[in-house]
C-alpha cells in the first residue's frame, strides 16, 4: 500500500506538508466513512487507498459497510441510474424497503462519531439519525448528476438537506 510519501514525487513534497498541517484540525475527531460495498465500484476502490493515507496523516477513521439484500441493491441500481438520467420509475413499494432497509442498518451502525461521511446515494436515509445523534454528516455524491431523472431526486432531496455539507462530483 502506497504511503504518503511515495506520493511526493508527483505532488510535490508541499502538498504532503500541507495536507500533515491540514490534518491538525482533525485531531481529536473521530470520522466514519459510510458506502455500499467494502469491494468492487469506484467508492471502494478510493476508500482503500484513502482511509489508510488519513490513518498515516494521524486522522482517527473508520469505514462502514451497509447491508441489504438482492432486492435492496437492485432498488439501489435503479435509483443509482436515475440520477445519472435513466427513465426508471421506483415505486412506492421499492421507495418504502429502501428505506426500511436503511433504517435497519442505521439500527445496526455504529454512527457515533464526530463526522459521517456517507458516499452515495445507498445509504443516504442514515441521515435520519443525525438529530439523535447530534454530530455532524456529509453526503458525498460520486454521481454525475447533470441530469437526472426529476423524481429520483425529488425523493432523494429531503435526505440530502438533512446533511450538514454535501461534495458533488
Amino acid at each position: 500500500m502506497p504511503t504518503l510519501n511515495d506520493y511526493a514525487s508527483i505532488v510535490g513534497q508541499d502538498v504532503i506538508d500541507e495536507l500533515y498541517l491540514l490534518s491538525e484540525k482533525l485531531k481529536g475527531k473521530s470520522i466514519t466513512n459510510i458506502n455500499s460495498t467494502a469491494v468492487g465500484g469506484g467508492v471502494a476502490e478510493i476508500l482503500t487507498r484513502m482511509i489508510p493515507l488519513l490513518k498515516e496523516l494521524g486522522v482517527d477513521v473508520r469505514w462502514d459497510v451497509i447491508k441489504g439484500n438482492e432486492r435492496f441493491f437492485r432498488i439501489t441500481k435503479d435509483l443509482h441510474n436515475a440520477m445519472h438520467g435513466v427513465n426508471l420509475d421506483i415505486t412506492e413499494e421499492d421507495w418504502n424497503y429502501f428505506l426500511e432497509i436503511n433504517r435497519q442498518n442505521a439500527d445496526d451502525m455504529d454512527l457515533t462519531s464526530d463526522i459521517i461521511m456517507v458516499h452515495d446515494p445507498q445509504p443516504i436515509a442514515l441521515v435520519e439519525k443525525k438529530k439523535e445523534i447530534g454530530n455532524r454528516w456529509i453526503w458525498r455524491c460520486h454521481i454525475d448528476i447533470t441530469e437526472p431523472q426529476e423524481t429520483a431526486m425529488d425523493r432523494l432531496k429531503p435526505y440530502i438537506d438533512k446533511y450538514n455539507s454535501s461534495v458533488f462530483s
